[in-house]
């Protein structure tokens, strides 16, 4: 099976986002709302919050929505988190300091989500930063819209092709 070559499928984004069948605000929507759902501290229902957004609301662009929230992958999930929770801290007046000793990483598997103990054994445990990581997420969320639309809306625009000048 040929990979595709990563100049060809940058080819084709540009191109793409050049359609001026897609208005760039609309692209821009589309990316901030998808951006917006990654941070989002409800981890699991990136995909769903998703679909859910374009079945409801028109004329956003499905493939660009669920590129902004897949910045919020195995690979970005721990930064994005640690980010909520400093956050959230700050905003509750906390300051930077959180207090990590309680939490023992190694507890939490397959058996903190199948059963009422093991969830609650879990909940307990995590419950120091459960507050500042939902209330920093939900900051980030909102913050991530205007963000995420103004850098995509540049990025459409700057994309397309200059309009042709009409001569007189």
């Amino acid at each position: 099976m040929k990979h595709p070559d990563k100049t060809h499928l940058w080819a084709r984004t540009k191109r793409y986002m050049a359609d001026p069948a897609l208005e760039p605000h609309h692209l821009g929507w589309s990316f901030a709302l998808g951006l917006s759902i990654a941070m989002n501290p409800l981890l699991g229902l990136h995909t769903g919050l998703v679909v859910a957004a374009c079945a409801l609301l028109q004329k956003l662009h499905r493939p660009l929505a669920l590129l902004g929230a897949f910045i919020n992958n195995p690979w970005t999930m721990v930064p994005i988190a640690t980010a909520s929770t400093l956050l959230g801290n700050l905003l509750l007046g906390h300051g930077l300091a959180l207090d990590l000793s309680g939490v023992d990483w190694t507890s939490i598997g397959w058996n903190s989500f199948s059963t009422r103990e093991g969830f609650h054994l879990m909940a307990e445990m995590l419950r120091p930063i459960l507050v500042p990581y939902l209330v920093g997420g939900f900051a980030l969320s909102l913050l991530a819209l205007p963000v995420g639309y103004f850098l995509m809306l540049r990025l459409a625009r700057h994309l397309r092709p200059p309009e042709p000048v009409p001569h007189p």
